[in-house]
């Protein structure tokens, strides 16, 4: 960066300003004296007009310079601050902090505004009297919500938000900085009307990026009523007058108020077109104005109502805009009295000789020894030495502002300093607690909270690494996926507390019992997994390695368990199988493993089953099953079946729907053998949704057969199905789709729904209740059977399990099970129903024991719709 100045081309101020006033002085003499000489060989009239325009024009240039230049310079500090310390939205205390001083400061700024491109905006108003307003400014997460913030001395900070359509990204103070402004530079915007306050105005701002890559604009908004301070008695001859006015002929700074208007009403006029301010001779200048073609004029003439006029026009730029400052005067006021001039001229001459000197000696001194101070000041400044200085005594206002501001400077940067170290100090705490907190998320993301060992998604990248790693070096690898016998019945009886503890010390064996390199983690449950890597590249070694590791996991673990003052035993089941590279995904390994794991439990629990090919074989089984499942939802390959259930009298009551699969290879494939992969892959959801639909379609037809109008359709729903948040509304558009009738409907439910969430399942069921809907609890008494639910769930039966009925006859226990299932149903106002009702003997004892109605083959087998009304024909009337 060059340098401002040197010792060796420097001067100092004061002796500036000594020999400008004596060349202004000698300056002045030899104009004078030429001038007078002239007098008499020119024409005196344009040059005395002259004289007389430019030093309005001065005036009036030099308040525009004092009003927009050290705006410029406070902008480009004030954008180097904000940029490196953006305030928050939410808490404009520190944005306050800052330009609330530099707003106290300047007489012409009103108000400082800013605004991210990704939708931040701030805005801080001085209104008087110490009074302050903020509005603040956030697109993305207020939309047109604008919050405003009024500080008044001594009162809280009255907020409130308002809806307004603002967004600092479409102003022209935004916009402009962005795209028409050369990089650096102020962009000055046209002058127009303020958004908040409504008052005429002009902004400068500047534009900057973000360490984040957003574009930040940083604007002054500088009032333009002031500017009129300069045109308004401008001294212009007697009747002159001075105004400023943009290229499209707008006033700016207004000219002298004409009698008979009113000092608001004239100040009205700022950014009005000239024309409109009914002075005949700004009228009538305007068409000679314009035929100049936005040229500088130094005197002309023009003709207004019968007068000649004098008129001088002269460019002020600003930014990209020209601002014309147009003085005007009638030719009559620049008539000379030739004698005074000349012994005016004379004295003058001689007066401003002698005093020269003097004058100029003393105005130096006073001018430049304040100047001087803050020069020392500003030196201090810049090597961080914020010492107060001396007081700095000026009558000239300029003067006095700078040593105002340069004070105001100093205590901000001072404070800055302060708070940048103690920000420093905090920032170094932060950083450390970030660190602290990485290690704890690093933790919670990666290893199980419960047993500390590693969780799926590390347990997954680890068995890629091993696959990766026995590729590379032609090794096997073996993934063991251990499963708790009987763990849940386990945590039941002794409560979960106890269960996490033994859960806990099982990683701790398990973490125990394998090489330093292999892996143990915990999938969920007591569910865990066992990685094995650098095994012999010989499957038959590797297959007795893993078995030998199985035998010391299992030994390890069938130790009794001290938990909490109680000692336990517990069994695991594990599934093996061997990996070489990339061969098999780990998905597939990992159904591969909890395949055999299954198989482990199915020969007797407490071992350990290496996957084989059989296996293979059973899940080829299992995933053709499930795509022959998607393609019968699609070609309806599914219907339903209906069981009679018959009333005490023998007459026909209702029917049980049950679902039948007519498979174009497998023929009629048992539910016994879909249903639960239907419930695994959570088919069962669409199955559950075709049967209810199909059901209440049948129902609603045969609600046109006077003998079956009053007989009740049984439809079976999985705790799955009834636990889906849409259940009720699909039940609903069901009934409302077929037109059936609500109180035919009956839902048989499953005792294993009662297990998870009770209080949401009865809340289900009494919703679905509200609207007719009937309940059925199938195959009570093999279940849960917990009468503290059983009496607050809103059923219209109980229906009997035909492992009771079976054996009825034959087994003392089941007879009285049977018969305390009906007493109890009587009790709490049920209906009772038995299934599985195969000889007239069985049915004959349940009718003694109080069954109410009855379900099996003595009453026909399930069968279609057709056969269901051959059968009304030979059995007895519907009960309605």
């Amino acid at each position: 960066m060059p340098a401002l100045g040197s010792s060796r081309s420097a001067i100092s101020l004061r002796r500036t300003l000594l020999l400008r006033a004596l060349l202004l002085a000698f300056g002045s003499s030899l104009v004078v004296t030429i001038g007078f000489v002239a007098l008499g060989m020119l024409p005196v009239l344009e040059r005395v007009a002259e004289s007389d325009f430019n030093l309005a024009a001065e005036r009036v240039e030099a308040r525009l310079r004092q009003t927009f230049e050290p705006e410029e310079r406070q902008l480009a500090i004030s954008l180097a601050w904000i940029g490196a310390n953006l305030p928050d939205v939410d808490n404009p205390a520190r944005f306050n902090e800052y330009f609330m001083p530099v707003l106290t400061a300047s007489p012409y700024i009103t108000s400082v505004v800013a605004g991210t491109s990704t939708g931040q905006g701030w805005m801080l108003l001085q209104r008087g009297e110490g009074q302050w307003r903020n509005r603040l400014t956030d697109i993305p997460r207020w939309g047109q919500m604008q919050l405003f913030v009024d500080l008044v001395p001594g009162v809280k900070a009255q907020e409130r938000r308002e809806a307004m359509d603002y967004d600092a990204r479409k102003r022209p103070w935004f916009t402009g900085a962005l795209t028409e402004a050369a990089p650096g530079t102020v962009h000055w915007t046209r002058p127009y009307t303020f958004f908040t306050t409504g008052d005429p105005g002009i902004t400068a701002s500047r534009h900057t990026m973000l360490a984040d890559g957003r574009d930040l604009v940083i604007g002054f908004d500088l009032t333009l009523r002031d500017l009129s301070a300069a045109t308004l008695d401008a001294g212009v001859g007697r009747q002159g007058l001075a105004l400023i006015m943009t290229e499209d002929e707008r006033v700016l700074g207004l000219p002298r108020r004409p009698d008979g208007v009113g000092v608001d009403e004239w100040l009205g006029n700022v950014l009005l077109p000239v024309g409109t301010l009914g002075v005949d001779a700004v009228s009538d200048l305007l068409p000679v104005w314009r035929s100049a073609r936005g040229q500088p004029v130094g005197v002309a003439h023009f003709v207004s109502n019968g007068a000649r006029w004098l008129f001088s026009a002269r460019a002020y730029r600003l930014g990209r805009q020209t601002f014309w400052v147009l003085v005007l005067a009638p030719e009559a006021d620049f008539a000379p009295a030739w004698t005074a001039i000349g012994f005016g001229l004379a004295g003058g001459l001689l007066l401003l000789l002698a005093a020269a000197g003097t004058v100029a000696q003393v105005q130096a001194r006073i001018i430049a020894r304040p100047l001087e101070t803050l020069a020392a000041s500003s030196k201090r400044i810049g090597a961080l030495d914020f010492t107060p200085p001396g007081p700095v005594q000026s009558r000239i206002a300029e003067i006095a502002q700078l040593a105002q501001a340069q004070e105001s400077m100093r205590e901000l940067l001072h404070r800055n300093q302060l708070a940048l170290r103690d920000h420093a100090e905090r920032l170094n705490t932060q950083v450390r607690e970030l660190r602290d907190a990485e290690d704890r998320i690093n933790t919670l993301a990666f290893y199980d909270p419960l047993t500390g060992l590693p969780n799926r998604r590390l347990l997954s990248d680890r068995l890629q690494r091993a696959l990766t790693s026995c590729a590379r070096n032609h090794r096997k690898g073996a993934l063991l996926f251990i499963d708790l016998d009987n763990f849940k019945t386990l945590n039941d009886t002794l409560g979960h507390d106890l269960g996490d503890l033994l859960l806990k010390e099982m990683g701790v064996r398990l973490a125990a019992t394998i090489r330093e390199g292999d892996t143990a983690a915990r999938l969920g449950g007591d569910e865990f997994v066992l990685v094995l890597e650098g095994l012999s590249a010989d499957a038959d070694e590797a297959m007795a390695h893993t078995r030998g590791v199985g035998a010391k996991l299992l030994e390890a673990l069938n130790k009794p368990y001290q938990l909490g003052g109680h000692e336990t035993c517990s069994t695991a089941s594990i599934g093996a199988t061997l990996f070489e590279g990339h061969e098999v995904n780990i998905d597939e390994l990992f159904k591969q493993a909890d395949l055999a794991m299954y198989q482990a439990k199915a020969d007797g629990r407490n071992r350990l089953c290496f996957y084989g090919p059989a296996m293979q074989a059973q899940l080829s089984e299992r995933a053709a099953l499930e795509a022959d499942l998607r393609r019968a939802l699609t070609q309806e390959q599914f219907e339903l079946h209906y069981q009679p259930q018959v009333s005490s009298a023998g007459g026909l009551i209702g029917v049980e729907a049950l679902l039948r699969w007519n498979h174009p290879q497998r023929n009629m494939v048992s539910p016994l053998s879909f249903i639960p992969v239907a419930e695994d892959t959570g088919l069962i959801l669409d199955i559950g949704r075709w049967v209810l639909l199909a059901a209440c379609r049948q129902l609603a037809e045969w609600a046109d057969v006077p003998r079956l109008a009053a007989m009740t359709m049984s439809v079976n729903v999985s705790a799955r199905q009834f636990r889906h948040p849409d259940f009720v509304d699909e039940v609903k558009s069901a009934l409302e789709f077929t037109g059936a009738a609500s109180r035919l409907l009956r839902l048989e439910l499953t005792e294993s729904l009662l297990l998870e969430d009770v209080e949401t399942v009865i809340a289900r069921m009494h919703e679905l209740r509200a609207l007719g809907v009937g309940f059925s609890l199938d195959d009570f008494g093999t279940g849960y059977s917990s009468l503290s639910y059983l009496k607050r769930l809103p059923l219209t039966e109980l229906k009997i399990d035909m492992s009771f009925v079976r054996d009825v006859l034959v087994d003392p226990n089941d007879a009285a099970i049977a018969r305390t299932i009906i007493a109890l149903a009587h009790t709490m106002g049920l209906s009772v129903i038995a299934e599985g009702v195969e000889s007239e003997a069985q049915r004959s004892f349940l009718a003694h024991s109080g069954c109410d109605a009855y379900q099996g083959y003595l009453f026909g087998r399930p069968a279609p719709a057709a056969q269901i009304m051959l059968l009304v024909h030979s059995a007895p009337a519907v009960a309605s």
